[in-house]
């Protein structure tokens, strides 16, 4: 049986992992079914891929290091 990994992260950046964490595997994922599904047009981890996932996560960091704390929901 797996032993699973724990960290001791502030109650402030666990969304944030939580999220990059999703984030990176769904994407991952993703390019790895397009690439199966037709290896002669797709790259797997292409220079347009890390780029985009690159530009997203970093949307994603942006949205939990800023906005999340400018912007409140009660």
């Amino acid at each position: 049986m797996l032993t699973p990994l724990k960290y001791q992260v502030s109650e402030d950046y666990k969304n944030l992992y939580n999220d990059l964490i999703k984030f990176t595997t769904i994407f991952l994922v993703v390019n790895l079914l397009m690439f199966i599904s037709n290896p002669s047009r797709n790259v797997f981890l292409g220079e347009n891929f890390v780029k985009l996932m690159t530009y997203i996560l970093l949307g994603l960091v942006t949205y939990w290091l800023v906005i999340s704390k400018v912007i409140l929901f009660d």
